[in-house]
């Protein structure tokens, strides 16, 4: 993979929401609501293996996946992860004052994913609906640098695993299908104490 097609990709708007509440007075464990904004695109002229029905009739053979003559299928308006986490806090270092911290963080939970499907099967094309299309799971490991009281940065990376099990096609249709993601992210927030 050159730079040339990396940095379309790092560049298409991609935003998250994060809201968190720390329920012990040492600030160690919290539990935070996470929505993630980010993207599937299906790689358009490649050989896939196929399972399924298409017309009442079964299939389960490698296919030739192209928009012309079969499908392209993406949720560019989000694949939209919504997950709860488990939030572990681990104080690196302070100064005196406690003006400046640096925390490690652990985040662990399950969700669910709300795409919207942009589907062309057999030059059939829908932009479908939001609606509620499968589940998944997360582990995320960050770092919070501390700025005075209120403010902090948080560089992160994040592994995931979804599995759609309703994404919504043409004419009525559904498809199943599941992929693994990692994101690099950095998160500029706020506390309130």
């Amino acid at each position: 993979m050159n730079m040339e097609s990396i940095l379309p990709q790092i560049t298409v708007p991609q935003y998250m929401y994060r809201i968190g509440y720390f329920f012990d007075k040492k600030r160690q464990w919290a539990i935070e609501f996470n929505f993630d904004h980010s993207k599937y695109i299906m790689d358009d002229n490649q050989t896939a293996h196929v399972k399924g029905s298409i017309n009442n009739a079964n299939i389960d053979a490698d296919t030739m996946i192209s928009p012309g003559n079969f499908v392209h299928f993406e949720h560019t308006n989000g694949a939209n992860f919504y997950l709860i986490n488990g939030v572990r806090r681990f104080e690196l270092g302070k100064n005196r004052r406690h003006t400046y911290r640096i925390n490690a963080l652990v985040k662990a939970g399950a969700g669910f994913v709300i795409p919207k499907t942009d589907i062309t099967l057999w030059g059939t094309r829908l932009d479908n609906r939001f609606h509620i299309a499968g589940y998944m799971f997360g582990l995320e490991t960050c770092l919070r640098f501390n700025i005075g009281p209120w403010f902090f940065l948080e560089p992160s990376v994040k592994g995931a695993w979804s599995h759609y099990v309703n994404s919504l096609t043409v004419e009525g249709g559904k498809a199943n299908h599941s992929f693994y993601t990692f994101e690099a992210m950095a998160t500029f927030g706020f506390t309130i104490l």
